[in-house]
């Protein structure tokens, strides 16, 4: 059972982030959205980066943008709404962490 994981909290505001990528199996993926976009600047995300680096790891383009924020494309590939819309329709659930 693949899993799409939607990251949408700051792990330097909340504490769900660790437990998200903790949950993350090798075929699942995970998208930053909302205030998510600013975990790809923290140590958890580098670290489980590392860790997993075969894991497909999304950012919606427009929410990085608005925050002013600009993601690795390395480490993440930026997406638009539509293609989330897309996504969720490829994995075979989808779990939102907020």
């Amino acid at each position: 059972m693949t899993i799409l994981h939607l990251q949408r909290t700051s792990a330097f505001d909340k504490n769900d982030f660790e437990q998200c990528v903790l949950s993350i199996k090798p075929n699942d993926a995970l998208v930053l959205i909302d205030d998510g976009c600013y975990n790809a600047s923290h140590t958890l995300f580098i670290n489980f980066k590392k860790q997993n680096p075969t894991v497909l790891v999304f950012h919606i383009q427009e929410h990085a943008q608005a925050r002013a924020i600009e993601i690795n494309h390395d480490q993440s590939s930026p997406i638009t709404m539509a293609k989330l819309v897309e996504l969720t329709f490829q994995y075979n659930s989808t779990i939102t962490w907020q």
